[in-house]
Parts: structure tokens; C-alpha cells; sequence
């Protein structure tokens, strides 16, 4: 007989919980629709309601990180670990084109406090570094403008993996 599952109380990664068996209620229905719909999107929400594990999922299936999805025998084939397989299979398992990769730009102010402008250029400035960086792309030095370096890495991530 299995155990309970863990509440994933605090975790904002989506790999997280579904490798160390935590609760997840499957919201990959609407990782999908919002996909296939297109368009920008505003997400509201209050505090502590799911806002940033909602976009590691996004972001985790972009990124195709397929595995996640899994369960069961089919997450074994892929490699899953027998405990991971155990975990049930999502939506986007079987409603996802694992095939097409997308490079993820992530840009988060919830750590630390930016009361002053000058802290907030500082972390977006970085932000932009370890984002370039991490996708392999050049972008200007910290003398240009945030908004000038923000487009040029969107710009050339484009170019990149197009």
C-alpha cells in the first residue's frame, strides 16, 4: 500500500514535486489551452496561490522535460527512477509535442527587496546576465539601458533557436 503523499506547502518548482511524490493537482489542461491560444497573458492571482509553480509547469514544458509528465510505465521507459514512475501520468503527457524544445528566459522579482531603482536595475541586469548566459547568447555590458539589453537577448535567443 502506498503512503500518503507530502503537501507541497512552499514548493515553487514543479520538478521538485513530482519527483519527491507530493501532492499536484494536474492544472497541465490549461498549460495546453493557453498554448493553443496564443496571445499575452496576465496572471492574477493573491499571494502564495500557485502563480510561480504554475509557470515552472509552463516553463518545464517548453523546455520539453517530457519525464516530468509521466507516470507509470511509460515515465520507467523514459528513465524515471521505479518511485518516480509510481506518481500518475498529467495531461500534457499524451497532449504535448514532445519534439519541439523552446529556450525559456526567466525573469523573477520575488527574491529580495528592490525598494530603490537602482537595486532594481541591478538585479534586472543580472537577471539578463544569468539568462544570457545560461542560453549562450551575447548582450551588450551593463553600461547600455535594461530595456536595451532586455531586447537584445530576446532578439538574439530569436535568432538562436529559430
Amino acid at each position: 500500500m502506498l503512503g500518503r503523499r507530502k503537501l507541497p506547502i512552499g514548493i515553487q518548482t514543479f520538478a521538485k514535486i513530482r519527483n519527491e511524490g507530493y501532492y499536484y493537482v494536474d492544472k497541465t489542461p490549461l498549460v495546453a489551452l493557453l498554448a493553443e491560444s496564443g496571445g499575452a497573458y496576465f496572471l492574477s492571482r493573491p499571494r502564495r496561490f500557485g502563480k510561480s509553480l504554475f509557470l515552472d509547469t509552463v516553463a518545464e514544458a517548453f523546455a520539453g522535460n517530457r519525464l516530468l509528465f509521466e507516470g507509470g510505465a511509460r515515465a520507467e521507459r523514459l528513465g524515471a527512477d521505479p518511485q518516480a514512475a509510481a506518481r500518475p501520468r498529467l495531461y500534457l503527457a499524451d497532449h504535448w509535442d514532445w519534439g519541439k524544445r523552446h529556450p525559456i528566459v526567466r525573469v523573477s522579482f520575488a527574491e529580495g527587496r528592490l525598494e530603490r531603482r537602482a537595486q532594481l536595475e541591478e538585479h534586472i541586469h543580472a537577471v539578463l546576465e544569468e539568462n544570457a548566459e545560461r542560453l549562450a547568447v551575447p548582450i551588450s555590458d551593463r553600461a547600455s539601458d535594461v530595456h536595451i539589453r532586455f531586447q537584445q537577448l530576446i532578439s538574439r535567443v530569436a535568432e538562436r533557436f529559430t
